[in-house]
């Protein structure tokens, strides 16, 4: 199934971001299961980072909290708030994620 985890920084996330990064990085290379899209949601201005967003195939949201939990940037402090969403692809996007089948 797949899950978006919608992750916003808190207050002094910037800091925290900053010290954090690498060990993030290393876990998205390493993670298991690999997300299959994310990046850092930004300011308006496109100057900072305000959070981060993900799409990963996972069996169940409890799966999806678990993953996300498990992020340097969770357990440090940079996350203030992590939002769960069940995802369904639309079958007319034109770029189509691959996914376990059952």
């Amino acid at each position: 199934m797949l899950f978006t985890l919608h992750c916003l920084d808190g207050d002094d996330g910037a800091e925290r971001r900053t010290a954090l990064t690498a060990a993030h990085s290393a876990r998205l290379r390493t993670a298991s299961p690999k997300p299959l899209v994310y990046g850092p949601l930004l300011s308006d201005d496109g100057e900072r980072g305000i959070g981060s967003l993900f799409i990963i195939d996972v069996p169940d949201r409890a799966a999806a909290q678990e993953w996300a939990d498990a992020d340097p940037f969770r357990t440090g402090g940079v996350w203030q708030e992590v939002r769960v969403h069940r995802f369904r692809q639309s079958a007319n996007a034109p770029v189509q994620l691959p996914v376990a089948t059952a």
